[in-house]
């Protein structure tokens, strides 16, 4: 039986095409999630909708098919509208959240596995789009053992520049990644660029980013778990489980961490690194935080200062290529812009 393809774009959807697709997903166990921009629909002649995928960024999110209509080919129908709509907005690398059960059909659509935990499987329509990534990080440089350490760095410190010294010391080779996602108050670029100019005396760090794989809360897909408080726990367990076969890939055998005497979300995060990180043969090293007057100097202090005018006593606080970097007036004004447009407070 054929069907019309109704094609719907919302941020999000309003109204009663909203409240129709909420009804839909929640017959599914979905929920909506609020960022989503482009939503492919399948609907029967009464007009009933009886298929749904949606686009959030290059996420497809929420795919549903009624069950009295499953093995009709209804999900290759909307996820081909929705490729379609993102080689349009330029999005040539698409990935997918879906439960451990879902994963044969997108497989089937192919979508390849990246990551798994309990609850998500991570997938990508892009054959070896892993390998290729990993294989962009990669170092000539690096030989021995290898570590890493993950940080966003907004902005950074010197705190951050000490667990990175500590760690290029306890190792012959470091991968540093710098998150790529776009959505803290110092833009990513600028990040990764202060960071390489402040690591630069280290000739054992290698500076990368992180991509699209290592998983950020932008695309998080905790609209298929039922429980919304157990999120964090799904979202480390597949952050752990693509970092897991980044190090297999690149002979990584340590994992950088620095304490957390502030954050319960990262603490809890490096105990669930410190449980799962030696089955798969990396060691897990946490590092005492660097701190001035008794406490540990943050981003968050830092960040606090910018906002208040008095970039001018962040000496002691970060290195010399941060402090360049905020004593140019307009890289303060977008650094204010975009604190007070709710841009992410992460360290």
């Amino acid at each position: 039986m054929e069907y019309g393809c109704t094609q719907q774009l919302g941020s999000p959807l309003r109204g009663r095409a909203l409240e129709e697709l909420q009804g839909f997903l929640a017959g599914a166990g979905l929920r909506y999630a609020p960022g989503i921009e482009y939503t492919a629909l399948v609907r029967d002649q009464e007009e009933r909708i009886i298929a749904a995928a949606s686009l959030e960024g290059n996420v497809i999110k929420c795919v549903a098919v009624d069950p009295a209509h499953q093995g009709e080919g209804l999900t290759a129908t909307v996820l081909t509208a929705l490729r379609r709509q993102a080689m349009e907005l330029g999005r040539r690398r698409l990935f997918l959240y879906t439960k451990p059960e879902n994963r044969p059909q997108f497989t089937g659509l192919g979508f390849q596995e990246v990551a798994r935990a309990e609850q998500a499987v991570l997938m990508e329509d892009r054959r070896g789009g892993f390998a290729a990534w990993a294989e962009s990080i990669r170092s000539p440089a690096a030989t021995g053992a290898a570590g890493a350490a993950v940080m966003n760095c907004n902005p950074m410190t010197l705190g951050h520049l000490y667990l990175v010294e500590q760690a290029a010391a306890r190792c012959d080779f470091l991968y540093l990644l710098i998150v790529s996602e776009d959505r803290s108050a110092v833009p990513a670029g600028d990040r990764r660029a202060i960071v390489e100019q402040a690591v630069a005396h280290l000739p054992n760090v290698a500076v990368a980013g992180t991509g699209d794989y290592l998983i950020s809360q932008a695309t998080f897909p905790d609209y298929f778990l039922k429980d919304v408080r157990r999120s964090g726990e799904v979202w480390t367990g597949l952050d752990i489980a693509v970092f897991c076969r980044l190090a297999r890939q690149l002979g990584i055998t340590r994992r950088f961490v620095g304490s957390e005497p502030f954050c319960p979300v990262t603490s809890a995060y490096n105990r669930a690194m410190a449980a799962a990180l030696p089955a798969q043969g990396i060691e897990l090293v946490e590092l005492p935080r660097l701190a001035r007057d008794g406490t540990p100097i943050s981003a968050t202090a830092v960040r606090k200062l910018l906002c208040a005018g008095r970039w001018q006593e962040l000496r002691g606080l970060v290195p010399e290529a941060t402090f360049a970097y905020f004593a140019d007036a307009e890289n303060r004004s977008r650094f204010l812009r975009r604190a007070e447009g709710g841009s992410q407070k992460r360290e």
